[in-house]
């Protein structure tokens, strides 16, 4: 269930890009919200991927969970005009983060990686993709995007 929650938000996270975002365009202000959004939503994963679970770091985990989804919701109080398939997917995707966090969390409390290290491998790349989503709209929509 993990792989095909991370699955699908891949999916959806490139079905918005390419099928809505690309048409109608970011603003300045939406451009730095994705990106931040994205780096507050790997930092937990980060966290949860390579740092030895202990009672210390929960409370770090647990913030920062709650900063990023938090950070992603905001965002629909700014978004104006979109269609009713791109509001779908967003909220599909609002859906899928705390879901992702604690599958993440739940994998990292109970040691999950020491059994099974195929998951920690796809937990790897799923944080792998998740930065060169980032990465991606850093570059694109700031150098490559022709701005109106």
């Amino acid at each position: 269930m993990p792989i095909f929650l991370m699955g699908l938000h891949v999916l959806l996270l490139n079905l918005d890009e390419y099928l809505f975002n690309k048409k109608r365009g970011h603003s300045p202000y939406e451009t730095v919200s994705v990106i931040s959004d994205g780096i507050l939503f790997l930092i937990p994963l980060l966290i949860a991927t390579f740092v030895t679970y202990s009672e210390s770091w929960v409370w770090t985990y647990k913030i920062l969970a709650g900063l990023s989804m938090l950070s992603v919701v905001k965002n629909e109080f700014f978004y104006r005009n979109l269609e009713v398939k791109e509001r779908f997917i967003h909220a599909c995707l609002y859906v899928l983060h705390p879901m992702i966090l604690f599958t993440f969390y739940e994998s990292w409390t109970h040691n999950y990686f020491k059994e099974h290290t195929y998951f920690w491998m796809v937990q790897i790349l799923y944080f792998g993709l998740g930065m060169k989503m980032v990465i991606y709209q850093l570059i694109y929509w700031n150098y490559i995007h022709e701005k109106p």
